[in-house]
């Protein structure tokens, strides 16, 4: 049963509602989680504030796996044995581009399927979606090696984060909406997208866009 976690950021109280949702998901609280950085951390910046924000539920991040310039693939048998993993912000075309090279698509989409929760934020969330145009509408800019922008595909819909309610930011939002013909939900900070199954759940004031026909 897939269980995914969508969050358009993990830095503000608003979060919590959908951290209820995780912990559900989770279904413990001695949960073990893994990190897979969407870009080199020499310090470990990132990774320490995200292990401090899971600490405040007694969830424990365990295992910081690096794709780029430190990776190491005697730490992704360790990963995928984690009960969770998280998929972290950045730029998403920079991200996935590591992913795809090394080969770590399908055994994601086997492991949100199959056996543990996949908790994405930000660029982590959009690589759950189909295709990952939508990044740029939050500012990512292309990376040129990345020659295909297809996703995990776990969902059916297209992600946006860190919305603001503009009327440009919408007319973008729907013009991808119908490009792609797909339904396109913009969270804000705070918001979230919880998937159980066949169950989604828009967590907060989630801005959901249907296609419409030119």
């Amino acid at each position: 049963m897939r269980r995914l976690v969508l969050y358009s950021d993990q830095a503000i109280a608003a979060n919590r509602q959908v951290d209820q949702y995780l912990l559900q998901l989770l279904g413990t609280t001695a949960a073990r989680i893994g990190y897979i950085s969407s870009s080199t951390d020499p310090t470990r910046q990132y990774f320490t504030l995200k292990r401090q924000y899971y600490q405040q539920y007694d969830l424990e991040l365990v295992l910081y796996v690096e794709l780029d310039v430190e990776y190491n693939p005697d730490l992704l048998d360790p990963l995928f044995a984690c009960d969770a993993i998280h998929l972290s912000g950045g730029n998403t075309y920079y991200f996935l581009y590591w992913l795809q090279q090394r080969g770590l698509i399908e055994r994601l989409q086997h492991y949100a399927n199959h056996q543990g929760v996949l908790i994405g934020v930000s660029a982590g969330a959009i690589l759950m979606t189909p295709e990952i145009a939508s990044a740029q509408l939050c500012g990512d800019e292309p990376y040129p090696p990345l020659t295909t922008c297809q996703g995990l595909d776990l969902v059916n819909f297209a992600f946006v984060p860190h919305v603001q309610d503009t009327p440009e930011s919408q007319v973008c939002m729907q013009a991808y909406a119908n490009h792609q013909q797909q339904v396109l939900y913009g969270c804000h900070d705070g918001d979230g997208i919880v998937v159980a199954g066949e169950t989604v759940t828009l967590v907060g004031n989630v801005v959901s866009l249907t296609p419409t026909s030119a």
